[in-house]
């Protein structure tokens, strides 16, 4: 059961609770183990106060377990899948197995929260403090038609099946970066990476160059990171666009009909004790896409697909 167990943790984990949120989840998970090659291990978590159960693999799994099981079979039929119950709490069980998961894949939000609230309480612990990547996908961003969204005066809005990054300088960005790579380089697209200078007008928006810029100017040292880091994915087109305004109205504009945006869990700004910063908690509860979150923590290496 050990090496059993062990042999869930790896690949994507993502989360099944019999929501919508949940089911959107599961389906983006099993589109996005075909593309990385790796199996898939379905979660679901039944909390035992006692502290006799233990964490279970079913060959044919029931209940809650089962219809997700049955959906991502639905969706990739040649898919590996593993169905594991965990006797924790979901925040534990999905904290446990980001320790060797490649990625996390969870909804914002499950069947016990509050209408209200756009982001639940396991969203909300497990995003910030996971050791591999977190995945929130809303069931509103399935569907949604990869059509140009509107942007702001001077830039072309939107990129549809693209994967925008949210860059900003600071080290959960800079593994935001590299996870953004591998992902695009997955499904065989393009990076666009958005920087922002706070503001309060209308986001607008402009691609730069800064691959051509000065060497040495504060453009070409504040980019480096990422130029460096699409160095490794020779197969990735990046393109840059700088936009002011406020930095999550920018980033949703920007991500309209796109793959995928992907952030650090807090930016450069922010006070440093707090572990998600207010850019990140906004987009994660409004963004059009699925949304990607990666706190500094996290090695380059495994933000990467690298180990």
């Amino acid at each position: 059961m050990i090496d059993q167990l062990e042999a869930a943790g790896s690949g994507i984990v993502v989360g099944a609770d019999g929501s919508e949120n949940g089911r959107a989840a599961l389906r983006w998970a099993a589109r996005t183990a075909v593309a990385y090659q790796l199996p898939l291990t379905v979660l679901h978590a039944v909390p035992d106060d006692a502290g006799d159960a233990v964490p279970v693999l079913f060959a044919e799994p029931t209940g809650v377990l089962g219809e997700a099981v049955e959906l991502v079979r639905s969706v990739e039929p040649g898919l590996q899948v593993r169905a594991l119950q965990m006797p924790n709490s979901p925040v534990r069980s999905l904290l446990a197995f980001g320790e060797t998961a490649e990625l996390l894949v969870l909804g914002p939000r499950g069947v016990e929260g509050f209408r209200g609230l756009l982001l639940g309480s396991t969203t909300m612990h497990v995003a910030p403090y996971a050791k591999c990547p977190v995945v929130v996908v809303h069931s509103e961003t399935e569907g949604v038609p990869a059509v140009r969204g509107e942007g702001g005066e001077g830039g072309k809005g939107g990129n549809p099946g693209q994967v925008v990054l949210g860059y900003d300088g600071s080290r959960g960005s800079n593994r935001a970066a590299a996870f953004a790579f591998r992902h695009a380089a997955a499904l065989g697209t393009g990076v666009v990476a958005v920087t922002v200078e706070p503001g309060r007008g209308k986001p607008q928006s402009e691609e730069i160059d800064p691959e051509n810029a000065v060497p040495g100017s504060d453009t070409s040292a504040f980019h480096s990171p990422v130029i460096v880091t699409a160095a490794s994915f020779p197969d990735v087109p990046i393109s840059f666009v700088e936009g002011t305004g406020r930095p999550a109205e920018v980033l949703l504009a920007e991500a309209a009909g796109a793959e995928l945006l992907v952030v650090g869990s807090r930016g450069s700004g922010g006070f440093t004790e707090l572990v998600m910063g207010s850019v990140t908690q906004k987009v994660l509860a409004h963004a059009d896409c699925p949304v990607a979150v990666l706190h500094p923590g996290i090695t380059a290496r495994t933000a990467a697909g690298l180990g």
